[in-house]
């Protein structure tokens, strides 16, 4: 099957992806519908948008412009295949498109199944869907009880691996700086305890945390603390390739942006043991721990910021897990779902 030829990509963008972050670099393998343009607001009022929206969180002026253009398109095609990237923000009413001069639509979603819940309110659209795609394994029966485990098919996150590089050397590392990234489903009561456990053993380990502004309050003043926010993609690469541990206490997970990009840079990690991260971290890159567990992340951290041996080794290891999570070979485990359908 040729991608590029038979897949329509509907893409979304978070802002604080970079160019080469974010699961829309699929739509680079096919044709793509760019989300972005919005319906007016002089068209479609406040109160209008929010019965649009049913409860949907994240659904907006841009995400219904998004759906009109995608319609317009499906309009004028037969036999192809709509992917929907992020159906959480941007599918809703084409559901009622769904076989339209037998188009079939696709949608993947990434929230844990809990927080799902939280944010989408009813599922009539999913049940009309031809194949739901999700990215982690803990997805997979919420979305086989609404579809039937038929049409639910687990294809993981991808990764930038000719971007996200190690460095030369591991002796290009620093011994003593441990970086954390991001603000979903982040647990920064754990982070906090783990800094201020780790630099009281050993005062010269260093942390940068990159994120949100509005999350420093709760990662707390710390001396042993660079907080940074809104960096460019290019000073978080060389973070990936200066630290030599990524530390990511997480509340639930499927896919993590940061942490595949941290394994593709040979950056070990030590990572809540949640959700679906076993889908993507194996003891051989990384350390799980239970969650809320500040100490037993704290002491992991010491041992092995103690054993730069081991650390090479699973950086590694890191490198040939992240390998595996390659774009191309996630268009190669998408395919087959796509010729299920058609």
């Amino acid at each position: 099957m040729n991608v590029d030829e038979k897949v329509r990509f509907v893409t979304y963008r978070y802002a604080h992806h970079s160019s080469h972050s974010g699961y829309d670099i699929l739509a680079n393998y096919g044709g793509k519908i760019v989300h972005g343009k919005a319906v007016s607001k002089k068209i479609v009022r406040h109160r209008v948008m929010w019965k649009l929206a049913n409860g949907m969180i994240a659904y907006d002026w841009e995400a219904l412009g998004t759906e009109l253009k995608t319609a317009r398109e499906l309009f004028k095609t037969q036999n192809f295949i709509y992917h929907i990237l992020y159906g959480e923000n941007t599918y809703h009413y084409l559901a009622h498109l769904n076989n339209r001069n037998n188009n079939r639509l696709v949608v993947s979603y990434h929230l844990p199944p809990q927080r799902f819940k939280e944010v989408m309110p009813f599922d009539w659209h999913i049940r009309k869907l031809s194949a739901v795609v999700v990215v982690g394994r803990n997805q997979i029966e919420m979305f086989a009880d609404l579809l039937g485990p038929d049409k639910v098919f687990y294809v993981p996150h991808g990764v930038d691996i000719d971007y996200f590089t190690p460095p030369a050397s591991f002796a290009e590392r620093d011994p003593n700086l441990v970086l954390y990234v991001g603000n979903h489903l982040r647990d920064f009561a754990t982070l906090r305890g783990v800094i201020e456990l780790v630099a009281f053993q050993r005062p010269e380990v260093k942390f940068v945390v990159v994120t949100a502004r509005d999350n420093f309050e709760r990662v707390g003043v710390h001396p042993n603390v660079d907080l940074r926010t809104r960096i460019p993609e290019s000073e978080l690469y060389d973070l990936f390739r200066t630290a030599s541990l990524m530390l990511m206490p997480l509340q639930d997970a499927t896919a993590n942006n940061s942490v595949l990009e941290g394994l593709a840079c040979g950056l070990p990690a030590v990572v809540t043991d949640v959700g679906s991260i076993r889908d993507y971290v194996t003891p051989d890159c990384g350390v799980l721990i239970p969650p809320n567990e500040s100490l037993a992340m704290a002491q992991t951290v010491l041992s092995l910021l103690a054993d730069r041996q081991r650390l090479e080794a699973m950086s590694v290891q890191a490198r040939e897990q992240a390998i595996q999570f390659a774009w191309p070979k996630i268009i190669e485990q998408l395919i087959p779902v796509y010729e299920s359908i058609l």
